[in-house]
């Protein structure tokens, strides 16, 4: 089926659109999970950072 040239600006705006709505539904979700992961995480970071400053504390005393 041939689409009319009359349509074809109207489709081009439509799919750009289209395709500009689900980068931002894309970029949403990439910043939602990698909030999510720094909330999970954060515990295990501190835990790690205050274990290697007690390490280094215990090997040089100030």
């Amino acid at each position: 089926m041939k689409i009319p040239k009359v349509f074809h600006p109207i489709l081009g705006v439509l799919i750009g659109a289209i395709l500009f709505l689900v980068g931002i539904a894309l970029v949403s979700a990439a910043f939602v999970l990698a909030y999510k992961f720094v909330a999970f995480a954060k515990p295990y970071v501190a835990e790690a950072f205050t274990n290697i400053i007690h390490q280094l504390a215990t090997l040089m005393p100030l």
